[in-house]
């Protein structure tokens, strides 16, 4: 068994395998391989894997450790903990002072959430190359406790770490030359990695708060004060969130109050206005494609773009209701009654239709890696394509 599948906080997230493959674990912690990307890095992968095996704690393949703490911290127990060569990049010291030792400061960032360590590296730049990619961070499952790793854990190894496992999070870039580092291949994936984390944007207190919002209309109690802005996040796997849930029974037969309903959960960006869709974003989907430009921005304005993060519940088998999605960005799994998977990618054939349409819907929807779509009233389209909606109204 995986080590993996002990941490639901990392579904979404890119995984390298033992025999090169690379993927990610679905919402039911099933690895899904990612043919592509597989095939445009298996040689390398395996080159990549026989030198790290041959001595893991030598050079800069591995970045950090994940574990789960038995002390609570502000993002919660899963938690990264970086190797001393990646804190003196990210975090170095002003002059040209040379220490083996880490600062007070370095030690205090050695240990974070994992979502803000994922963006950290993907992130980092290199002042005397910003354009060359450094860290394209996957994880690694080698079936290790904590205890394999006393060097990193600077202090005495304890009964517990035997029984904390590990995943380690590497580098595959560490063993490509920095000439070879523009690819199309390893752009394609810092990409796919980057849409099974949270962007700066899904933040508390940003403006895509689907997950916050929710859960504080759902429990009107007073929340405890966040210290880590991805503390929430991070403990995703603990919620349960649908769009469905938000109308009631009432609500299904009145496209606009649905509308009000979602627009004051979802619907804010960091200026606190609504942010609309793009009549660009809505031509690209079939039932659209032949709309004439002043349709589309009728429409567009009365759409609104939502983004989520992996692991959020966005449609529900069995409901009924005159909205439909359209996937912008990521990849979705439908889940069917029999517990049948299936899963839409955007930018594909399927993605050309709104994902899981037929009422009522056969379907629960979730999103596998971070995902970017519209959610449209039907009722709304009507109206637009008879010419009830005035190009101001």
């Amino acid at each position: 068994m995986s080590t993996i599948t002990t941490f639901p906080s990392l579904a979404g997230m890119y995984v390298l395998m033992l025999d090169g493959q690379l993927g990610v674990y679905d919402q039911n912690m099933k690895f899904v391989v990612d043919s592509k990307l597989t095939k445009a890095f298996s040689e390398y992968n395996l080159s990549f894997l026989l030198s790290y095996h041959q001595n893991p704690e030598q050079g800069n393949f591995r970045l950090g450790l994940i574990h789960r703490t038995r002390e609570k911290r502000p993002w919660g127990t899963d938690t990264l903990l970086l190797e001393k060569h990646v804190v003196r990049r990210l975090y170095p010291l002003s002059g040209t002072t040379v220490s083996s030792d880490l600062t007070t400061f370095q030690k205090k960032n050695r240990e974070m959430s994992i979502y803000r360590g994922m963006e950290l590296f993907l992130e980092y730049k290199d002042t005397s190359t910003p354009e060359l990619p450094v860290y394209c961070p996957v994880l690694y499952d080698r079936i290790t406790a904590l205890n394999s790793y006393a060097a990193i854990l600077d202090r005495t190894v304890t009964p517990d770490d035997r029984e904390t496992a590990v995943v380690e999070v590497v580098n595959l870039l560490a063993a490509i030359p920095m000439a070879k580092r523009f690819s199309s291949d390893i752009s394609n994936l810092r990409e796919r990695i980057y849409r099974g984390i949270v962007k700066k944007n899904m933040r508390k207190g940003s403006g895509y708060t689907l997950i916050d919002d929710i859960r504080r209309n759902a429990k009107t109690r007073k929340t405890d004060k966040i210290k880590d802005p991805y503390g929430d996040v991070d403990k995703r796997a603990d919620r349960q969130v649908t769009l469905d849930t938000l109308t009631s029974v009432e609500n299904r037969n009145s496209g606009h109050a649905v509308s009000s309903s979602i627009h004051k959960l979802i619907g804010e960006s960091p200026d606190k206005r609504t942010v609309p869709a793009e009549p660009l974003m809505l031509a690209k989907f079939s039932k659209f494609s032949r709309l004439d430009h002043n349709k589309l921005e009728k429409l567009a304005a009365r759409s609104l773009l939502f983004t989520v993060p992996p692991g959020t519940k966005l449609l529900e088998r069995g409901t009924t209701d005159t909205w439909n999605l359209y996937l912008l960005e990521g990849t979705l799994q439908l889940t069917a009654a029999d517990g049948g998977i299936k899963y839409i990618e955007a930018d594909t054939e399927n993605a050309q239709s709104p994902v899981a349409s037929l009422k009522p819907r056969m379907y629960t929807v979730s999103a596998l890696t971070r995902a970017s779509f519209i959610w449209i009233d039907d009722n709304v389209v009507d109206q637009i394509l008879r010419g009830d909606i005035a190009s101001k109204g």
